[in-house]
């Protein structure tokens, strides 16, 4: 069991190793990345878009939680498939792998943005997901952990890549990732 200065030195350590790219895998800075994630929130809700999260188990969580953010401090219409309804019908009548992509097919707009959240990255739901978004012109961005070649870092628009190797340093590195675009995001909104 290490101790607590272990844990935040292995996360402060995370988050300063964290790589983004843009779609295609070119190598993105990391200032310029967040800057391009703001942009995309403020064009949506200028638009009158939404932005969607999706995320499975405690992604799901971050999911919920900054759609939440994103809707009361910035202002953004905001839309996260956790109903358990819907992920039940849709798991039993289409398939697990399309919770979030067959809502995608119904609502997603061009210009729309989707924010996924995976920490292997290759969540099969996450993957039909952002290849949803592509095709109907919307902007996304994925968080992913675990493995450098996963599969959201390639089909997101921009790629957050935390080099974590275990789902709890996944999740509060993404988390940190998550809060400080939303302060960025809510510092544009005032």
């Amino acid at each position: 069991m290490s101790a607590w200065k272990d844990f935040m030195t292995d996360v402060a350590g995370l988050l300063a190793h964290t790589q983004t790219h843009t779609h295609g895998g070119v190598r993105s800075d990391v200032e310029q990345a967040f800057a391009h994630w703001v942009d995309w929130a403020v064009l949506t809700r200028s638009a009158g878009g939404t932005a969607y999260f999706a995320g499975n188990g405690a992604s799901a969580s971050l999911a919920c939680h900054f759609s939440a953010d994103l809707a009361k401090n910035g202002r953004v219409r905001t839309q996260v498939f956790t109903d358990p309804s819907l992920m039940t019908a849709l798991g039993n009548d289409v398939g697990f792998d399309s919770v979030f992509s067959e809502p995608l097919t119904w609502f997603g707009r061009e210009g729309d943005l989707l924010v996924t959240i995976s920490s292997s990255g290759n969540s099969p739901n996450v993957i039909k997901a952002l290849e949803v978004a592509r095709s109907k012109g919307m902007r996304s961005v994925a968080l992913s952990a675990m493995r450098a070649d996963n599969a959201s870092r390639r089909l997101a628009d921009l790629s957050f890549y935390v080099p974590a190797h275990t789902y709890g340093l996944a999740e509060t590195c993404h988390a940190a990732i998550l809060h400080h675009w939303m302060d960025l995001v809510e510092a544009q909104s005032r």
